[in-house]
């Protein structure tokens, strides 16, 4: 691929300072001028780009996964000096640059993505292979509604099923161009039809172009990758990345049978990813754990150097200042009685859970550090600089919580039980099928907590459900509803929604 064009198509949109700025750029740019996309590595190279966008500290390689989103749903413990310890406190006044900075990024590839989609629309049949052509569209149609809903699950409204008046609420705009004008913002439900209309379209292309899509393939298919563009579907949007993301839709919607009637065909009947085994990668030597369990990837990014970005929030190490020895105090850690209390050690169950097996530094009884995503110098592990954002078990959990929600508890408990399996936890340590409805929705929560650790899952998983955070000293919208940058309210004429009315008339 040539470096050099994917650089200079994002360098537009990096430059301009503002989400309303980009979004009235002149579409008459060079974007559209260079003749990136009269030819197939252009097309490409646009796509890959968006993937490496993603992978900035600001969003999945940092703030939208291990830290932020993690610090504000309570899953670590840290001094008062750490630089999330606002996050935590959920003091959101004190983050608008983050947050706007957030949405900026979100937004630019967004526009990037609307970018190619508009290319594929003007010319791409013309330029491209049909495999090609399909597959790509299918990836940029996915990626516009998993970034456009992650935007919505943190500047939208939660909890609908409980509450469904949010669904006619303002919130965030769903840009469907590349163009000169500001998209004005649009209820939820309306971002939510759109996020839809997307993922059925990717749904239709994939499910036969792209080579995890179900349908049989015709004698005359052809899947050109003499440059190895598709030789690892789980770092891009794949088929079974729009199948998890449209059950994940359903789930914030609270479309229990909606949900289910995606997830049980697709990843529970096939179980097309398979489970991690602890033989080839958790047991293994420590330069080769793989403990964000690829294998269990249905969607992940590569990121360049990753571990750099979350080096400071994974481990103790001295820092040398001038002739000052200081030690670094940015690192997330459980104390050993809370982290005894999560895994169930007091009965037993979790001394053979690889999570509190391989997953904890326990050397310092105060302060038990995540390994995850630690990295050895050395390290040979096939996760390495890849950071998920979809995996397995979150399926299997979402089928849980509709069994349980649907009156089908033994289900439920089945289906946790197998991920409780996987992670190594005696079979003489399941749950019983006599646990009631509200004691499956516990031990959900639960399963959620030790899994999604440095995944940026959990607050939305509170958000979409109005539970409390723990130890959050706010609740409701307070807590849950993050406020607009304040630039998108000045600039781009947009409506502070967050703000109740007294505050809009002070």
């Amino acid at each position: 691929m040539k470096i050099k064009k994917i650089l200079a198509l994002f360098a537009i949109a990096i430059s301009l300072t503002s989400c309303s700025d980009f979004l009235d750029v002149d579409p008459k740019t060079e974007i559209r001028e260079d003749k990136m996309f009269n030819n197939e590595s252009g097309y490409k190279e646009a796509l890959i780009g968006s993937y490496m966008l993603m992978g900035t500290p600001t969003l999945y390689g940092r703030d939208m996964t291990v830290c932020m989103l993690d610090a504000m749903a309570g899953q670590y413990e840290m001094k008062s000096t750490n630089s999330y310890i606002n996050a935590e406190k959920h003091r959101y006044d004190l983050l608008e640059s983050s947050f706007s900075n957030m949405w900026l990024q979100q937004y630019k590839i967004i526009a990037n993505v609307n970018a190619l989609l508009g290319a594929l629309e003007e010319k791409g049949k013309k330029v491209l292979h049909p495999t090609n052509y399909a597959i790509i569209k299918g990836e940029a149609l996915g990626l516009r509604a998993f970034l456009h809903f992650d935007l919505l699950r943190l500047f939208g409204w939660g909890n609908l099923k409980a509450d469904p008046s949010g669904l006619d609420r303002l919130t965030i705009p769903y840009v469907l161009r590349y163009h000169k004008s500001t998209t004005k913002q649009s209820t939820e439900a309306e971002v939510l039809e759109l996020i839809h209309k997307d993922l059925k379209e990717a749904d239709e292309l994939l499910a036969y172009y792209d080579s995890y899509g179900p349908i049989a393939k015709r004698d005359d298919y052809e899947l050109p990758n003499q440059d190895g563009f598709y030789s690892n579907r789980r770092n891009r949007f794949n088929y079974f990345a729009v199948r998890a993301l449209e059950a994940r839709v359903y789930m914030w919607e609270g479309k229990y049978q909606e949900a289910l009637d995606i997830i049980k065909p697709t990843f529970i009947d096939e179980e097309p990813i398979r489970w991690v085994s602890a033989d080839a990668s958790i047991n293994v030597e420590e330069k080769a754990r793989d403990l964000s369990y690829t294998t269990e990837h249905i969607f992940n990014i590569d990121i360049t150097s990753m571990y750099d970005a979350l080096k400071a929030y994974t481990e103790t190490y001295d820092i040398k200042s001038g002739f000052s020895m200081s030690q670094n105090d940015q690192y997330f850690y459980l104390t050993q009685a809370n982290g005894e209390l999560l895994y169930d050690i007091a009965d037993g169950t979790g001394l053979s859970d690889y999570r509190y097996l391989r997953g904890l530094n326990k050397t310092d009884a105060t302060a038990w550090l995540f390994l995850k995503f630690w990295e050895s110098p050395e390290s040979t592990s096939p996760g390495k600089n890849k950071m998920p954002l979809i995996r397995k078990p979150e399926m299997y959990y979402y089928a849980a919580e509709c069994y349980n929600e649907l009156g089908h508890t033994k289900k439920a408990i089945e289906l946790i039980n197998t991920v409780r399996m996987a992670r190594g936890i005696l079979y003489e340590k399941n749950l019983p099928e006599t646990l009631s409805k509200e004691e499956i929705d516990a031990a959900i929560e639960k399963e959620w907590r030790k899994e999604y650790i440095g995944e940026g899952q959990m607050f939305f998983y509170y958000k979409r459900l109005g539970k409390p955070v723990p130890n959050a000293t706010v609740s409701g919208d307070d807590l849950f509803v993050i406020p607009l940058p304040e630039k998108e309210v000045e600039i781009g004429g947009r409506e502070d929604y967050g703000k109740t009315d007294i505050d809009k008339n002070n």
